[in-house]
């Protein structure tokens, strides 16, 4: 289903509806990083301003398959993110600060995932409460990847911060696992080792 706005201009094709609402996102997200660049925003901002006030509950102006359709440059987009953050990955950074990095992705994880299953826990059932406990645990990285790159910002604290959005991410995927298994388990009453050890190896 078509916006008013390329119901307004005549655009009918597919193809053409998908390269119009493509350039409307880049002509969009540049604009907006003009403004926010007065106010000393990350570019990270504008992109999530522009994609909000286009989007299909905003001014509409990009149809809402094409939003849908699209999914699939979000995997990409955080594969390159994932590669790009595994970058800031050196031996001698990590066995200078490896024990501080660990001990502040740990804590930041657990502490988020046991806030939100204590707060959850007395909302929504037992079974979603773990799953939802476990998501908490997880950062995106693109934000923090593109203020730093941004910014051209160096030192021990980006550094650490950069490994620890990294390795959070790894707890945040082996958590999900986990809890998913366990809330499945708890849901269906069969229960198989297998289910969470296969994600820890």
């Amino acid at each position: 289903m078509s916006t008013p706005l390329f119901e307004t201009l005549h655009i009918t094709s597919d193809v053409s509806v998908i390269v119009v609402s493509v350039a409307l996102m880049l002509i969009s997200g540049f604009a907006m990083t003009r403004i926010t660049k007065r106010l000393r925003l990350p570019n990270v901002t504008a992109y999530i301003v522009a994609g909000i006030l286009i989007g299909p509950y905003c001014f509409n102006l990009i149809p809402a398959r094409i939003v849908g359709g699209m999914s699939f440059i979000a995997d990409i987009a955080l594969a390159f993110i994932a590669f790009s953050t595994g970058e800031f990955f050196k031996f001698s950074t990590l066995k200078k600060s490896g024990p501080k990095v660990l001990i502040i992705t740990v804590m930041e994880a657990c502490l988020a995932s046991i806030l939100v299953f204590i707060v959850v826990y007395f909302i929504l059932g037992l079974e979603l409460n773990f799953v939802l406990a476990a998501l908490a645990s997880a950062t995106a990285p693109a934000s923090t990847v593109m203020t730093i790159r941004q910014t051209h910002a160096k030192g021990d604290f980006v550094e650490t911060l950069l490994q620890v959005v990294a390795l959070d991410d790894v707890v945040g995927l082996l958590a999900y696992s986990i809890a998913i298994s366990v809330a499945l388990a708890s849901m269906t009453g069969t229960f198989q080792a297998g289910h969470i050890v296969k994600p820890i190896v």
